[in-house]
């Protein structure tokens, strides 16, 4: 069974997906590194009062095992944030 090779998007509609992008994106970046920002330092202060309750002398790893998955965490939810607010702002032009 023999299939016909895909079809290329034409070049009208791949600019225009392009151009879309490029309006969203530095927005949804700004969202990201804030959630990333702000998730991280509650996570490296929670995980400052968890080690150092649980054990003083392993409070850095503490900081880093949960400020770095809680920035990860943040970032993806102010992507998705600023992405949401940049396509209902695109929608309501």
């Amino acid at each position: 069974m023999e299939r016909s090779p895909p079809r290329k998007p034409s070049t009208k509609t791949s600019l225009r997906v392009f151009l879309i992008f490029q309006q969203i994106e530095p927005q949804s970046v700004g969202w990201a590194l804030l959630g990333a920002a702000v998730a991280g330092v509650v996570g490296a202060f929670v995980g400052l009062i968890i080690g150092l309750f649980v054990h003083a002398p392993t409070a850095p790893f503490a900081i880093v095992e949960i400020g770095l998955p809680a920035a990860m965490v943040g970032g993806v939810l102010g992507l998705l944030i600023g992405s949401v607010k940049a396509i209902g702002r695109r929608i309501s032009r």
